[in-house]
């Protein structure tokens, strides 16, 4: 008698608890989920559509047990966009931020195809032209700047220090510059001069010396010098310089210099 007692007071639990359950499942269902895009082309608007439609498959999940990661993988199947935030509003929202990632830079790989970067350097697709998607043309990558299995070689991080001390004062980027030139000289085991070289739509040549040493303040020197800002307000470069200039921008006792003096 008293195991049936126990018994029947277990299940009576049980249903009680599957009620429960039941309740708040009801409760905290995905009704809405409310993705907040930022694009910048035409195809990221079209993306973003297709991508909405895929997070549309979240709703009516339960927003408690609902993993986040699943969200992550589903944004990652669009290579243009990134997930910026994800969160939960309880009971039944889901707020997402997605960015268009900006195509930049590119490599010609040895099939023909170009390998795209986005502004921070980060692999993004092949494609078969050098076409940015918004407009123009991607930066292309020269020289001895490396991107294998994944992989970024050195100075990679330099070279998006200086990208973003050229926008500080260009704003786009790619209306200036065709190319940057990774030009490394001698062996690891030697004393050498590395240079980070920007080739301008004009003509002109920034060098940018020992690119791991202040980058960012060696590029916005020599970009105040050529676009006549900042400490170079009035002074800059002038039509003919723009043509054919080659401008060296190095640290000498401390001190950053640009030859020739300008």
């Amino acid at each position: 008698m008293k195991k049936k007692v126990i018994f029947t007071t277990l299940v009576a639990f049980l249903l009680l608890f599957l009620v429960v359950l039941a309740g708040l499942n009801a409760v905290y269902t995905v009704t809405n989920v409310h993705a907040n895009f930022c694009t910048f082309s035409a195809e990221g608007e079209a993306e973003a559509r297709k991508l909405q439609e895929k997070l549309d498959s979240f709703v009516d999940q339960s927003s408690v047990f609902l993993d986040l990661d699943d969200v992550q993988a589903a944004v990652e199947e669009y290579p243009c966009f990134r997930l910026e935030s994800a969160e939960k509003r309880y009971p039944d929202k889901l707020e997402l931020k997605i960015v268009e990632r900006k195509e930049a830079f590119s490599y010609l790989l040895e099939n023909g195809k170009y390998a795209v970067l986005d502004e921070r350097g980060d692999y993004l697709y092949e494609k078969d032209s050098n076409q940015n998607r918004i407009s123009g043309e991607n930066i292309l990558l020269l020289g001895d700047f490396k991107y294998e299995n994944g992989e970024k070689g050195d100075y990679f991080g330099d070279l998006v220090t200086i990208f973003s001390a050229l926008r500080d004062v260009l704003t786009e980027v790619r209306a200036n510059v065709i190319s940057f030139e990774l030009e490394l000289n001698g062996a690891p085991t030697t004393t050498k001069i590395d240079y980070i070289n920007i080739r301008m739509r004009e003509g002109a040549v920034i060098k940018i010396e020992d690119p791991h040493v202040r980058a960012n303040e060696k590029a916005r020197l020599a970009i105040e010098c050529y676009a006549g800002t900042g400490a170079y307000e009035g002074k800059g470069l002038t039509d003919v310089q723009r043509v054919t200039e080659v401008i060296t921008v190095f640290e000498r006792e401390g001190s950053l210099l640009l030859s020739p003096q300008l």
